[in-house]
């Protein structure tokens, strides 16, 4: 009897793929995913037993057309559990059967002796009773099948039972992503994978791109040459962990690719993941790399960016050099099969920590490749021990090299292991603070409203971030006189791209230009005020806010006032931004005369971390998932903790132009939503639920296709104000603090 894998409608039973055919492709295949992480011969095992339960009559029997539901995936695990018990081979046997049992349904927890069948944890799936498969022992030969006779891997300090989870995981890794493309392969035929320039002709073309730096005319532009060219000649520095202490403004994107690129290079490593916490400026980011790259080589990953979910008649409705493009990068969504990726903390760090099977597949890609964290101190606090733990075990298991990319490093070494080494690229980064010192920084302490508009309306231009959407929203209303603005993410990204152009031109130009805004002007924005306020919060975001004041040093003298506000219009203040708040007034008695530098920063962070509880930096007790030396270890249930973003937020389609009109009125008919979203991605608002449903109480919310809500026409004009975006009943206080 032949058993099958697959089947397809329309064709003979005759051409079916044949079981043994598909467990030696995927085994073939996942032994060469595994490469990088080392992991070829376990990846191999788990590809070979992974489809065992199909050799059940049952099966079979659903391939042929029987109404029938067929446990196939527990079979490989039973099969290894039970034929090596009690020998050596047990504990790898064990990592193995959490992938087999997982590849479909995603990793399981170990759970306990009493759980019983239906349960889901793996203990369960071992005690359920399956269909007989044991047909399988002719067509595959268990005398030939070996185990790795070691491993080498470097443990985790105090957590050994963390390198092991993080090896089944990238075995787990290559098992479902050979599974994926060997399917895909019989069903569809040989997709466009691959074929990317590799990183030799990318590190040519940035070389060459850089070399309109080289001869530059300004003082701060030679200052940017020197990081450049100090980040390429460090470049052939041994693998591991590095930083980039750079003052904003300082060109730390292209000094840390270029760093990137060279080394990967000089060590042969497979590409460059760009990880970014910021979708507003996610973009931007990604539009520079592609220019200099390429589009076709560089992917772009984030919520706003949904690759997953664009469908191929979608694809295929687009022009013929965009839809190559497009085949090539929503196949490289899947799995990060592409040079260069820009992603976020989100996407980065939940699918380290995921356990399904479609997030899982990039972990394997994820080896041997440079990691740049962008604006490190952006890291989720509440996640720091489990996702720095992630990042020593790819740099020290997995032959990845990580760069953490800041004007305010936040002393990460603390939460690595004791007498890991951080090379710094940057030539001399207190020099570096003290040349881009383009502001003095004064401390003015409390100010109500009125005794802080009196100095705004003083000024001619001059920018003022503030902490919540509300007070922002409040004090615009009070600025007197023109060229007054306001920004927050209640504007959609087009309302806000516009605004910041009026802002840039008033600004070169020397006409008034006064801006109140919310945390959204720290993240990347490139504009150049000769004055700044910035309520008073963490360091960090002085710093941010620091560098849009002066930025490209024009004005001789250029100051920037910290403030406490003193306001009717702030109901509560976060408690994050209390927090960091006292402890800034704490680092502004002790260092004065400069606020901003090395000591400062470093004195900042070593407060804010030394007063959390340890436990607050995993909050969540992911760790605790792993913490077993026998591998009783619990995915699916770290999976579920492990969510950076944990406010429900809804984002709503503003009717903003003529052309967001237009795609409204296309998405009520189209069949391709998905690409008229993308479309519609610049006109939208996220607010948090329970704002949404305040305002849709209000009866100014319309659903098209029961799932993407608009504000409706007709309320525009009363619900979204030409100057502050969209207007929230008042119930909701509107106090969130958006980046």
């Amino acid at each position: 009897m032949t058993y099958y894998a697959h089947s397809k409608d329309g064709i003979d039973e005759s051409q079916w793929q044949p079981l043994i055919d598909h467990l030696q492709n995927t085994a073939h295949l996942a032994s060469q995913f595994g490469q990088d992480s080392g992991v070829s011969q376990l990846a191999y095992l788990a590809a070979l037993f992974h489809d065992i339960g199909k050799y059940s009559q049952e099966f079979q029997s659903r391939l042929r057309g029987k109404k029938v539901r067929v446990d196939h995936s527990t079979a490989g695990a039973k099969e290894l559990i039970e034929k090596y018990r009690g020998r050596k081979e047990e504990p790898l046997a064990t990592l193995l059967a959490y992938c087999i049992a997982g590849h479909h349904a995603g990793m399981p927890d170990y759970g306990s002796p009493v759980d019983v069948t239906g349960e889901g944890t793996l203990i369960a799936r071992l005690k359920s009773q399956i269909p007989n498969y044991q047909a399988y022992q002719n067509e595959i030969d268990l005398s030939q099948l070996r185990f790795p006779q070691t491993l080498s891997l470097k443990p985790l300090d105090g957590n050994p039972g963390f390198t092991f989870s993080f090896l089944t995981r990238m075995i787990f890794s290559a098992l479902v992503d050979a599974d994926f493309q060997e399917t895909e392969t019989y069903m569809r035929g040989q997709m466009p994978r691959g074929q990317y320039a590799d990183i030799t002709e990318l590190t040519d073309k940035l070389n060459a791109y850089l070399q309109k730096f080289n001869n530059p005319a300004s003082e701060i532009n030679r200052k940017r040459s020197e990081t450049l060219k100090a980040c390429i000649e460090k470049a052939p520095s041994p693998r591991g962990f590095f930083t980039l202490t750079v003052p904003t403004g300082g060109g730390k994107t292209l000094s840390s690719m270029a760093f990137a690129l060279n080394h990967a290079a000089h060590h042969g490593l497979r590409r460059i993941i760009y990880i970014i916490p910021y979708t507003t400026i996610i973009e931007q980011n990604a539009a520079v790399f592609k220019e200099i790259f390429g589009e076709e080589n560089v992917l772009e990953h984030h919520s706003n960016f949904d690759w997953e979910e664009l469908k191929r008649a979608e694809i295929d409705n687009l022009d013929d050099t965009t839809r190559n493009i497009y085949s090539k990068l929503k196949l490289a969504a899947e799995n990060w099969d592409i040079p260069i990726i820009v992603t976020t903390n989100v996407q980065f760090y939940e699918s380290l920590f995921a356990n399904k099977s479609s997030r899982c597949r990039k972990l394997h890609n994820i080896a041997r490749s440079v990691l740049i964290f962008d604006e490190a101190q952006m890291l989720p606090r509440e996640y720091l021990i489990p996702a720095i733990s992630a990042v020593w075990e790819l740099v020290n298991n997995y032959g990845a090299t990580a760069v953490f990319c800041t004007a305010t490093q936040p002393g990460l070494e603390r939460f690595l292991p004791a007498g890991t080494q951080l090379t710094e690229l940057a030539p001399n980064p207190q020099h570096l603070f003290n040349f881009y010192k383009r502001v003095e920084v004064k401390n003015l302490g409390t100010l109500t409203d009125d005794e802080l508009l009196t100095r705004l309306n003083d000024h001619s231009q001059v920018l003022c971030i503030v902490n919540t959407r509300r007070h922002a929203s409040g004090l615009f209303e009070k600025l007197q006189g023109d060229g007054n603005y306001h920004l927050s993410t209640l504007m959609c990204p087009v309302h806000r791209k516009q605004k910041l152009a009026e802002i840039r031109q008033r600004l070169n130009s020397g006409k008034p230009c006064r801006v109140i805004s919310t945390t959204v002007m720290e993240a990347g924005i490139d504009v150049d005020f000769p004055t700044g306020y910035r309520a008073l919060a963490g360091l960090d975001s002085i710093n941010q806010a620091a560098g849009r004041v002066n930025r490209n040093m024009r004005f001789k003298e250029s100051e920037i006032f910290i403030f406490e506000p003193k306001s009717d219009l702030i109901k509560r203040t976060p408690r994050f931004i209390a927090q960091s708040a006292e402890i800034t007034r704490q680092v502004l008695r002790r260092f004065p005369d400069m606020p901003i530098s090395i000591p400062a920063i470093d004195a900042y962070f070593q407060l804010l971390y030394s007063l959390q509880d340890p436990q607050a930096f995993d909050f969540k007790q992911i760790m605790d998932c792993f913490k077993d030396d026998r591998g009783r270890f619990r995915f699916h249930t770290a999976a579920q903790k492990f969510q950076v973003i944990e406010d429900v937020t809804k984002s709503i389609i503003i009717p903003f132009n003529e052309e967001a009109r237009r795609l409204i009125e296309q998405l009520k008919i189209t069949e391709f939503p998905k690409s008229v979203l993308r479309k519609l991605q610049p006109y939208t608002v996220s607010i948090y639920e329970s704002e949404f449903n305040n305002l849709s109480a209000k009866g100014v919310i319309i659903t098209i296709a029961e799932y993407y809500p608009v504000l409706e026409q007709s309320a525009f004009d009363t619900y979204y104000d030409p100057h502050r975006g969209l207007i929230l009943p008042e119930s909701t206080g509107g106090e969130g603090l958006f980046f």
